[in-house]
């Protein structure tokens, strides 16, 4: 009976979710591309009317009645309360930090109501997640609505003192949220050699550098979420990182993925469109790129650097036995640079031979569909109510003060990737 009223609360939390609290839209900024891929240098709830709940019917001949095993709860609100006690769907937290504080063991789900969670709201950044625990939002709106926006200082083993959101944790996963941080060098989500992490169904919007970055001995996946509007990257991938990057949209968010030093992250089924670059892979990183759609890059699909020490990376592209199956098309001055001087094989996949530089041996390659490639459209708004919906108003004959003429600056100027023609 108890699971059955721990149910019944997620259910009347949920409901009062949609119901207390406005879902927000995040700040849209003016997406600037990237510089360099890596860091540099080193209130209560209203108190509901208990439910009737039936009490099951039990026969002799029947077996007693069995109710689904639940994970431990913890629930956070923007208007709860930061008390002892509280964290139920009727009184929940005020803030993920709070949450935190009452050190949940492996399996508990923080379930996030919709709302704001930022430092104006009492949360204290970075956000350190504990080994096995669950943040959970909405994944079916990949968090749309419920946003963690903010960052604080974290010294990193590997990259010294940086400005970060969340820090992954051992075996914790992120669920349907959102996640900004607007401040200096800013990084949404950093994973530091944690092991078995998963973030999926979630956004990473308006970082002023990177999205999620993997470095140390990282084991991570990242699938099914939104990468846009980041400055520097979408995902980096440094370090030793491994894991699977899938299913993902990086979309106007700088490079796309960058991808570095010995990381073998497995990028599949992601569309990696409108960036400035889709992919830069440096020094002795060995990903497997499958089954992707690197497309209207402003610059180049895919760029392959040796770095200062000669060393260049071995992507694998797609052998005889499994074929690539990426889809190159519409990157503005090649598909593929590759600028190490070494041939690299590519087998299996959708590309035009005339827009590559650099020596590569395309292998079974085929044109690449001629229609325009698009990121996926969003679940159409609820329309308003028709009480709601105003005539246009008719626009006045007054003539308009002439308009003066804005203060022209000079864009900042951006590295240049150099072609290997």
């Amino acid at each position: 009976m108890l699971k059955l009223h721990r149910s019944i609360g997620l259910a009347l939390f949920l409901a009062l979710g949609q119901t207390a609290f406005s879902q927000t839209t995040l700040a849209q900024t003016n997406g600037q591309s990237g510089t360099i891929p890596y860091p540099g240098t080193i209130q209560s709830l209203p108190v509901a009317a208990p439910a009737n709940i039936p009490t099951p019917q039990i026969s002799p001949q029947s077996p007693p009645p069995t109710f689904p095993q639940t994970e431990a709860l913890i629930f956070v609100a923007p208007n709860g309360i930061d008390d002892p006690g509280s964290g139920s769907a009727i009184t929940p937290f005020r803030t993920i930090t709070a949450a935190l504080r009452t050190l949940p063991g492996p399996g508990t789900i923080i379930q996030l109501a919709p709302g704001n969670y930022s430092a104006e709201t009492g949360e204290e950044f970075p956000l350190k997640l504990l080994p096995g625990i669950k943040l959970r939002g909405n994944a079916d709106s990949k968090g749309e609505g419920i946003s963690i926006k903010g960052g604080g200082f974290f010294v990193s083993p590997t990259f010294a003192r940086q400005n970060i959101a969340m820090l992954a944790a051992n075996n914790a996963q992120v669920i349907g949220v959102t996640i900004t941080n607007s401040g200096s060098r800013g990084y949404g989500l950093w994973v530091e050699s944690s092991k078995n992490f998963t973030a999926t169904s979630s956004t990473f919007i308006n970082n002023t550098h990177d999205g999620v970055f993997l470095t140390g001995d990282s084991i991570a996946n990242v699938v099914s979420s939104q990468f846009t509007k980041n400055r520097g990257s979408g995902i980096s991938a440094v370090g030793s990182s491994s894991g699977d990057i899938r299913g993902n949209v990086f979309d106007n968010t700088g490079f796309g993925l960058s991808i570095g030093q010995k990381s073998s992250v497995v990028v599949s089924s992601n569309q990696i469109i409108n960036n400035r670059n889709g992919i830069i892979l440096s020094n002795i990183a060995t990903p497997s790129l499958h089954a992707n759609t690197i497309a209207n890059s402003q610059e180049y699909g895919l760029v392959i650097l040796r770095d200062r020490s000669g060393n260049q990376p071995n992507p694998d592209l797609g052998t005889q036995a499994n074929p690539g199956l990426n889809i190159f098309k519409g990157n503005k001055k090649k598909d593929i640079n590759n600028t190490t001087g070494a041939k690299l094989l590519a087998v299996g996949n959708q590309i035009d031979n005339k827009r590559v530089s650099g020596p590569m041996e395309l292998i079974g390659s085929v044109a690449p569909p001629s229609t325009p490639v698009k990121p996926p459209a969003k679940p159409p708004a609820k329309p308003p109510k028709p009480s709601q919906v105003k005539p246009a108003a008719k626009k006045p004959t007054q003539a308009k003060p002439p308009a003066k003429k804005p203060i022209q600056t000079k864009p900042v100027p951006k590295p240049k990737i150099r072609s290997s023609d």
